[in-house]
């Protein structure tokens, strides 16, 4: 089974779940989510989108000589014809491999930032805010400059990812057009990564495309660590225990003798018999069942008692001879 094919842990909950819809009535599911319901689930894309547009900016600045805004402007799941739509008439694109991503991704730079950045990398006012005119095709400049600022995109995305996912770009490939994103299947998904670009008195949007199907793989990567259910270690318990031990009380007993019978004496044993059991000099002493210390039996005022002559093992208490 294709990977595509796997349901959500949300879709498994509910196919599986309790209905709680009325008798005869039925509980509404929206499957089209899935995409997103996943998205929502990598939970550290936006801090490191929030990351990667500060080297962005960073990166512009010490290729263009400019002063540069970038914020991260939106992260959402598209199909390809959504993309589609949403982008102006005019763009470059510029398409990489960025293993271990599986799949082409994209770069989509606007034309009027384009003609911006000519105007201020090729000898116009520098400062100065260009119409923003709409056209059909981009100048061999722009397009060369839509692969430097494609450059600096993915050189934030691999700085940006750096301790998540270490990526390895390969060479960029940029077109004044939209074929490489129009020939997707159109029900393909893309995660959308929006960055508004400030140049001057100009803003607009450079887009990221990633294949949601290569991103999906590593989506532990990018979502934050479930907290394990441990108990919290505290020091609050150590004096209650230490003050409440002493009053616990166990069982003391002492083997004062023993004796083997046959089977033949037990049986022949009635009221009144007498067994002679001799004392022996060392007895032991036992809490719970287990050897704490030896000593000898004998009387104490007036009460049957053992003084005990020594503990077991060097970890035994000291200072105690008698009991």
């Amino acid at each position: 089974m294709a990977g595509s094919d796997l349901l959500s842990e949300g879709e498994l909950d509910a196919l599986t779940g309790d209905s709680t819809a009325a008798s005869g009535g039925y509980r509404a599911f929206d499957f089209t989510a899935r995409e997103q319901s996943l998205l929502n689930q990598l939970t550290l894309l936006p801090p490191l989108q929030e990351r990667h547009a500060e080297q962005l900016a960073h990166g512009l600045e010490d290729v263009f000589s400019s002063e540069f805004e970038v914020s991260a402007a939106g992260l959402r799941v598209l199909a390809c014809e959504e993309v589609l739509v949403s982008l102006a008439e005019s763009v470059a694109v510029t398409t990489l491999d960025l293993p271990p991503l599986a799949g082409d991704c994209h770069v989509v730079c606007p034309a009027p930032l384009l003609s911006q950045l000519v105007n201020d990398y090729f000898g116009g006012v520098r400062g100065d805010s260009v119409a923003n005119v709409q056209r059909a095709t981009l100048t061999p400049s722009e397009l060369r400059l839509a692969e430097r600022v494609a450059e600096q995109v993915v050189a934030a995305l691999v700085a940006a990812w750096a301790d998540k996912l270490p990526l390895e770009p390969g060479p960029l490939l940029t077109v004044p057009h939209v074929d490489a994103i129009a020939s997707l299947p159109r029900a393909d998904k893309l995660v959308q990564m929006v960055f508004a670009v400030s140049l001057n008195e100009l803003t607009s949007e450079v887009a990221l495309l990633l294949p949601f199907a290569a991103l999906e793989p590593w989506k532990q990567r990018f979502s934050a660590p479930r907290k394990s259910a441990t108990e919290e270690v505290g020091q609050g318990w150590g004096p209650h225990l230490r003050r409440e031990l002493p009053a616990v009380k166990v069982d003391v007993a002492v083997m004062l003798a023993s004796r083997e019978l046959t089977l033949g004496e037990v049986l022949s044993l009635k009221v009144g018999s007498v067994i002679d059991l001799a004392v022996p000099d060392e007895v032991d002493l036992c809490v719970e069942g287990v050897r704490l210390a030896s000593g000898r039996y004998g009387a104490y005022e007036g009460q049957k008692a053992i003084k005990i002559t020594g503990f077991v093992g060097p970890d035994g208490p000291t200072g105690k001879s008698t009991g």
